[in-house]
């Protein structure tokens, strides 16, 4: 948060000044995404290896969350996965690694639990919970599985190149036009999902049917 606003709130304002100068922090944002946007389907960085997982996350993601994806396969070159245990369609393998710390390194063991009948994988290490990047260990689990693809759970739209990023919806002073239209349509519906997710939520059976019903909503919206 600090280093969004980093530049154009400063600690000393009234109420009058902070929305002033969100408001710039907001459309400087939406300046750069939108350059950040334009490199990514003009500019490709080329692949460092002949993985068609890398391949995939060139052409789906935006350069900067491409490169990130990019470390983590790199360094799967020095681990070595060994299978711990299977149940059922659930293979659990112990990665070893190494962590830097300050000045020394650490070896650090990491679970992976790799479900062969959808090829998700969960670590222990929780960088793609974290951060939304696959994470090394995974990657290496898939390479000894030769797994080729990746399932949709492991590519967010958030992160993707083709998608437009929903906050650009925000009304904001600068609007205008459909622009702001746009916003209004947004912040409508936002208001309602608001509602109905604070009335379900209390519910199990209810927040179960309401994820059913989106993901419905979601394809069907999709396709228009």
């Amino acid at each position: 948060m600090n280093s969004f606003f980093d530049g154009y709130v400063h600690a000393k304002t009234n109420l009058k000044e902070f929305v002033d100068q969100y408001d710039n922090v907001l459309k400087k944002k939406i300046e750069n995404e939108n350059v950040a946007d334009f490199h990514s389907f003009n500019l490709t960085i080329p692949c460092i290896s002949r993985s068609p997982i890398e391949k995939l996350y060139q052409d789906l993601y935006t350069n900067v969350k491409f490169r990130e994806v990019q470390i983590q396969l790199t360094g799967t070159i020095d681990l070595d996965p060994v299978l711990h245990r299977r149940e059922g369609t659930v293979k659990t393998y112990l990665v070893e690694d190494e962590v830097r710390v300050e000045d020394f390194t650490k070896q650090v063991t990491h679970s992976v639990d790799f479900n062969e009948e959808d090829g998700v994988a969960k670590c222990s290490c929780s960088l793609f919970e974290m951060r939304g990047i696959v994470c090394r260990h995974i990657f290496a689990v898939f390479k000894c599985n030769g797994i080729k693809t990746m399932p949709q759970q492991h590519i967010l739209d958030r992160w993707r190149k083709d998608i437009k990023r929903r906050y650009t919806l925000i009304n904001s002073s600068y609007d205008a036009g459909e622009v702001r239209e746009d916003a209004n349509r947004y912040s409508s519906l936002l208001n309602i999902c608001y509602k109905m997710i604070t009335c379900a939520a209390g519910s199990k059976k209810h927040t179960e049917d309401a994820t059913t019903k989106l993901h419905a909503m979601i394809d069907l919206y999709s396709e228009t």
